[in-house]
This record gives C-alpha cells, sequence and structure tokens, in this order.
C-alpha cells in the first residue's frame, strides 16, 4: 500500500515502528528541538528553530524577516539585532509601570501562523529538496511550544517541511488535536541512556540537565542527596546558568535553579520579574505557572512580592477564560492585606471579571458596578498627586467598560471624557501616551457605538498618529471608515492591519464581507479561504464562505463547507437552511426537513421559513405556503415577502389577501418585476374590478415594450375580447 498523500510524522514513546512499515519509517532529521520547558521558559523548541532558521534568511531574503518582525522578537527576543525594522508600538516601548493595555489570549497562536508561514518560505529557499524538523520533548514543554507544533503540523506541506512531534498521546489542545490529523503514528526509537565515565557523580548529571534528564537512575541519585547539599548544588549551576547568558533561561533552567536552591529572596525577585515577563507577552499559561511556583517560595510570609505573585495568579486565570478560579486569589488579596493598592488593584480586578472575563452567564454588571466603584474610590485617595491621577482616569475607564455592557453609553463617554481630560491636565505632551492611547480608543469605541463615525474617526486618527504601528488599530478604523460610507479607505485599513499584524482571522473575515458587498467575489472567497484556514473552529466562516460559493454556483464546494461548519455547530440555522436550499432541487423531503431543523434551532430565522414556503409551494402545498409566509412577514415585514405570500394567495382564491399584499409589493418591485402588475391586475379582475385590471395590465404590457410579449398575453387574452381591447388602448382612452 502506498499513502494517499504526504503526512507529517507523530512519534509516539515506546511503541516501535511496526515491522515491515516502510512507508511510515521515523524520516532522519534535519533539526532536533528540544523542547522541555525547563530549559527556556515559552518557545523553548520554537526560539530555538528561529535561531536557525532567521540568521539564514537576513541575508539574502532580509523582507522575509521584516515581514514577521514581530513574530520573531516574540519568540526570540535575542534575535531583535537581525531585524532590518523592529516594529515599535506603544505597547512594546511602554515601561512596565505605563503598561495598560495587555495582549489577548489570541496572539501566541496568531504568532503560531507567522512562524508557520516564515519556516515555509525558509524552507523552500534554503532546502529545496525538502527538511525535516523533530520537535522532541513536547509532553513537557510550553503551551506556546505545543501550540505552535500543533499549527505547523496544520499548516505546513510535509513535501517541504516534515515535521517529527515527540509526544505521548493526544490531549486537548492545539498539538493533541493535530498529530492524530496530520501526522502518521509512529515509533520512537529507544534512545541508550547515556553512559557516565565511571568516576562521574550521577547527582550532578541529573542536575545539570537543569532537571530534564529522564535515567531513572539520575533522579534516584538525586533525589538521594541531602537536602541542603541538592539546594547548594542548584544554587551553584544557577550561577552557571546565569554566566552562560543564553537565551531564555531566565524563564527556564535559571529559575528551575533558583527555586530549589539556597538563595530565596533571590529567587522570588527572579520569579517576580519572569512572572511579569511572560505576561506581558501574553504567555499566560507560563505566567500562571511561573506565579504558582513563586507563590510556594515563601512559606509563611507575605511581603509585596507574594501579592504581586497573588494577583498574576488572579489575572492570568481571568485572561485564560478560567476567571471562576480567580475569585479566591482576589479574595487572598483582600482578607491577607492592609495595602490600598493591593485592595483596588483586586477590586478593579474582581469588576472586570463580573462584566467581561467570566462566561457570559455569570456577567454580573451590579456586582462589577460594586466593585469598580469600590476601585475609584481606592484610586481617588492615593496620596501621590501623580499616581492619583493615572489609576483614577484608569479606573474611570474601567468603569466605562461596565456602563458599555449596562446598556448606559452616554454614562460610558462621560467617564471616558472625564478620564481623558485628568490625564491631559496633569500630563506633559510626550508622558503616559500609550495610557492616553487606550482612552481615545476607547472613545473611539463608544462613539461608535452611539453612531457618531466622524467622532469616533476622528479618535482613531489620533490614535494612529500617535501608535501608527500597531496593526488591530487600523482594524477597528476599518470597521468605522466602513460605517461611514469610505469603502476604498476601509480597505486600505484592512491591508494595513493585515501587513502589521501576525496573521489575523478576524481582518481576512471582515475584509471579505467587505469585498462581497462591493462585488468583489474572488477577493472576498480568497480571504474566507484564509480565515479557514487561521480559525477553522470559527462557524460563520464557514456560514459565509458557503453562502458565496453557491452564489457562484460551486454547489460542491458550499456542501463541504456546510458540512464542515455543522460538525462544529449542528444547530446552525444558517447552514441547516443553506442544506436545505442545496437539497431542494433534487431531495425535497431532505430539504423540508433541513429548513424545518433551522426554524427549530431559530423560530426567528425568516429566511428558513421563506425558503420552505418556496419548496412546499412548488409541491403545490399552498396552505403550508402562505402559513410560512405569514411567520415570515410577522417577524420582519418586507415587499418580497408580501409578493411571494401573494402568489400563494392568488392560487389558493384567496384574492382580497392577495390584494392587500400587492398593493404594499407592487410600488416598491414592480419596476424590477412587472409580473406582480399582472398579478395586481388578476387579483383585481377576480373581485370585479375591471377598471384597475386594465389600469395593472395595461402597465404590465407597456413594461416588456415593443417586440418582448409578456408572459401572461395568453391569460389576458382569455378574460374577454373587449377588456383585452380595453387594456391595449392607450391609458387616455380608457
Amino acid at each position: 500500500m502506498t499513502s494517499s498523500s504526504p503526512r507529517h510524522h507523530w512519534a509516539v514513546t515506546g511503541t516501535g515502528v511496526p515491522p515491515g512499515d516502510t512507508l511510515r519509517q521515523r524520516p532522519e532529521p534535519d533539526l532536533v528541538l528540544r523542547c522541555h520547558r525547563r530549559l527556556r521558559g515559552p518557545y523553548t523548541g520554537g526560539g530555538a528553530l528561529l535561531r536557525v532558521v532567521v540568521p539564514e534568511l537576513v541575508e539574502h531574503h532580509a523582507d522575509l524577516v521584516e515581514a514577521r518582525a514581530i513574530e520573531i522578537i516574540s519568540l526570540a527576543p535575542d534575535l531583535t539585532p537581525l531585524v532590518p525594522i523592529a516594529p515599535q508600538t506603544l505597547t512594546s516601548l511602554a515601561s512596565r509601570a505605563e503598561r495598560t493595555r495587555f495582549y489577548s489570549v489570541a496572539r501566541t497562536l496568531r504568532l503560531a501562523h507567522g512562524v508557520a508561514e516564515l519556516l515555509m518560505d525558509w524552507a523552500r529557499l534554503t532546502r529545496p529538496e525538502g527538511v525535516v524538523v523533530e520537535f522532541r520533548e513536547l509532553d513537557d514543554a510550553d503551551p506556546t511550544d505545543r501550540e505552535l507544533v500543533g499549527v505547523l503540523l496544520r499548516r505546513c506541506d510535509p513535501e517541504v517541511l516534515t515535521v517529527v512531534a515527540e509526544t505521548e498521546g493526544v490531549t486537548d489542545d492545539e498539538l493533541g488535536r493535530a498529530v492524530p490529523a496530520y501526522a502518521h503514528r509512529v515509533g520512537r526509537p529507544a534512545r541508550a541512556a547515556r553512559t557516565l565515565p565511571a568516576d562521574a557523580d550521577p547527582a550532578q548529571a541529573f542536575i545539570d540537565s537543569d532537571g530534564t534528564g529522564k535515567d531513572p537512575a539520575l533522579e534516584r541519585a538525586y533525589a538521594a542527596l541531602p537536602a541542603d547539599e541538592r539546594a547548594r548544588r542548584h544554587t551553584a549551576r544557577a550561577a552557571r546558568v546565569a554566566a552562560l547568558a543564553e537565551p531564555g533561561t531566565n524563564l527556564g533552567a535559571h529559575l528551575y535553579h533558583l527555586e530549589h536552591g539556597t538563595d530565596s529572596a533571590a529567587a522570588g525577585q527572579a520569579f517576580v520579574e519572569a512572572t511579569e515577563a511572560c505576561f506581558d507577552s501574553g504567555f499566560y499559561e507560563a505566567a500562571l505557572d511561573i506565579a504558582y511556583r513563586g507563590r510556594q517560595l515563601y512559606g509563611s510570609e507575605r511581603p509585596k512580592a507574594y501579592w504581586n505573585l497573588t494577583n498574576k495568579v488572579g489575572a492570568c486565570l481571568s485572561y485564560l477564560r478560567r476567571g471562576e478560579k480567580g475569585f479566591s486569589y482576589f479574595a487572598e488579596l483582600r482578607a491577607g492585606s492592609t495595602e490600598p493598592e493591593i485592595h483596588m488593584n483586586s477590586c478593579y480586578m474582581m469588576a472586570m471579571l463580573y462584566t467581561r472575563h467570566l462566561p457570559k452567564g455569570m456577567h454580573d454588571e451590579t456586582r462589577a458596578m460594586e466593585w469598580v466603584n469600590t476601585a475609584i474610590a481606592f484610586a481617588d485617595w492615593n496620596p501621590d498627586p501623580h499616581r492619583r491621577v493615572f489609576v483614577g482616569a484608569f479606573m474611570r475607564n474601567a468603569r466605562a467598560l461596565v456602563e458599555m455592557h449596562r446598556g448606559e453609553l452616554g454614562d460610558a463617554l462621560a467617564l471616558v471624557n472625564e478620564a481623558i481630560a485628568m490625564t491631559d491636565a496633569d500630563l506633559g505632551p510626550d508622558e503616559q501616551l500609550l495610557h492616553r492611547s487606550v482612552l481615545r480608543y476607547n472613545r473611539a469605541q463608544i462613539l461608535a457605538a452611539l453612531g457618531d463615525h466622524s467622532g469616533s474617526l476622528q479618535d482613531y486618527d489620533v490614535v494612529i498618529s500617535r501608535d501608527p504601528d500597531y496593526g488591530d488599530y487600523y482594524f477597528e478604523r476599518a470597521g468605522e471608515r466602513r460605517a461611514a460610507g469610505r469603502f476604498a479607505a476601509a480597505l486600505e485599513d484592512y491591508a494595513e492591519a493585515v501587513r502589521l499584524s501576525p496573521p489575523f482571522h478576524e481582518a481576512h473575515f471582515n475584509r471579505a464581507d467587505l469585498l462581497r458587498e462591493l462585488g468583489d467575489e474572488e477577493g472576498a472567497l480568497r480571504d474566507l479561504d484564509y480565515a479557514a484556514v487561521l480559525d477553522p473552529s470559527h462557524v460563520d466562516t464557514f456560514v459565509n464562505r458557503a453562502d458565496l460559493l453557491m452564489e457562484l454556483g460551486l454547489a460542491d464546494q458550499a456542501r463541504a463547507d456546510i458540512d464542515t461548519g455543522l460538525a462544529l455547530d449542528p444547530e446552525n440555522p444558517n447552514l441547516l437552511c443553506a442544506r436545505g436550499t442545496l437539497l431542494a432541487e433534487n431531495d425535497e423531503q431532505g430539504a423540508y426537513e433541513s429548513f424545518t431543523a433551522a426554524l427549530q434551532a431559530d423560530p426567528g430565522y425568516v429566511a428558513a421559513w421563506a425558503n420552505r414556503a418556496v419548496l412546499v409551494y412548488s409541491a403545490g402545498r399552498l396552505a403550508e405556503a402562505v402559513d410560512d409566509l405569514d411567520h415570515a412577514v410577522e417577524i420582519e415585514d418586507s415587499a418580497v415577502l408580501r409578493a411571494n405570500r401573494a402568489v400563494a394567495l392568488h392560487d389558493l382564491g384567496e384574492h382580497r389577501r392577495a390584494l392587500a399584499d400587492l398593493d404594499i409589493a407592487v410600488p416598491a418591485l414592480a419596476d424590477e418585476d412587472p409580473d406582480l402588475l399582472y398579478r395586481r391586475g388578476a387579483s383585481r379582475y377576480a373581485l370585479g374590478d375591471t377598471d384597475g385590471a386594465c389600469a395593472d395590465w395595461r402597465a404590465h404590457l407597456a413594461a416588456y415594450g415593443p417586440g418582448e410579449p409578456s408572459p401572461f398575453t395568453v391569460q389576458i387574452e382569455q378574460c374577454a375580447d373587449d377588456l383585452f381591447d380595453r387594456v391595449r388602448e392607450p391609458e387616455s382612452a380608457a
């Protein structure tokens, strides 16, 4: 047998390669990358890979390096000197004390997609015969590396770049979902245990492996060390690691040894700094792990550093959508400290939990208001006047978010205006630029919600002038420019957002919608194709692409998208309705069932009522068609729906109801559909209004013009010869 398509390789520890299975033999790797988080923390493997890739590209393909500057610097900050033009956003330039904007939890996924595209370019240009990259120790890797390798398995063409992922089994994350879908299952060949010299110290060998050794003999020797000796050796190893100054070890090996060493004060400070660094980079899982471990260093003591770590645990849980678990940490802050700043930050985070970070069903804007008002009270009593302005403006901005979620847009606008006025009065023109830009950005969003597109665009223009390399601002302004009817400018902003950002699903999804509105189906389809690659779990991408494919007559491709979308969301009314539309031609019962399922999922879905009405009308079930259209018109009264209902009513002989619908439909639609004039004439004739019938039929025939016969000429002739003559007469002679 032969493989139907090239695939990557999933190396499962200890299974061995099936005898005789030459197709699934593990390939010899060109690059072997260790991913154990104890070595270099987040992106241990990804950073090591870029340290090979970027130097090879920069000499002859610097444009590729420049285009992926954000991804490179995020994974391997030590490569910054090699990046031709590094992006300079206010977020990246702000000091830690000035940070008031933090990255989305989705940022690492966007980084992974950008790295995947960079690696494919690298492989094509520098390894034309193909390259095999092996990632080891993924079961001990930070989630950033696991996510990255999962994306590489999905995105990279195995004929160009083959990934070997060494992992124990399937888990519910990006890597765990990718390995069975995109990789052959092969065995990991047994590796001979490391042979130590006869006089070697196995316990020291384990410590020198930075705790990554898997040899049971080394682990036993390490465990047998007296506690004080073990701690002393860890401290000595920490010093050696620090002296080597290898990239990333301050988030990996150095922390590990300090954690188990003799200097708890140095360890505590290092853990705080590492937590802050990971949090600022958006590596929230790593920040959470380090903060958990850092808290354990303090035993029963509760210095300021302990509370800092505790706050970061709660914040990370919030950002990681596990906010319910954060309550106890914020409660611990309030119960264990009398510091006003600690209480203020805890109250702020509680407000954000209730208004933003908890699952929708747990949102409680009243509680959010209680907590944010308390935070404002603490902020306004800060003894430092400049600090009082900074935190006071920040907390008012937080309350504005709560007011927005309560639907009180006017109050939200007043609060943000107050915060802007406070900071403008207290600060020089070049101070706290990030904080002030965030305030302007938030005001732009509120003004947009109020329908003030001009005011919103003015604020977006200001924040972009201050922070021109921040791609998300262009994305937001594109939406406002579109709302204001400035379509060409909106497309320019979408293009800039794409250029400045790691691969950005929302930018392509939204731009596709605009392109389709402007008639560029080909461009819209390109964006939707890419959006589906970036986020194959986004149901609306498949909804929109299926609809576009159906419009383009590509039924088989549309059907595939409908099936994919329904696998993600089996009760999605849009997809169920689309499936009904595809089935209508050849499978009446299946179409009827799909439309019915769509209505069960959403009884207010007008398209499903209308489409099912067309289906049953075509089957001769006129009363059912009228009933479905009654529901549709009740939900969304429109001339088109009334015109369709009038046809069914006419055929049922209910001319009075048909005429009532046509009196509404004809003025709106007759210019495009003159046959409606014939139908209204027919209903008028049936009701004895011959003058009205003649007028409608005369207008109907005139709309077709000379040499273009009406399809209803015979029906009109059948009414009566003298009446037909009257229809043929000029209107002035009637």
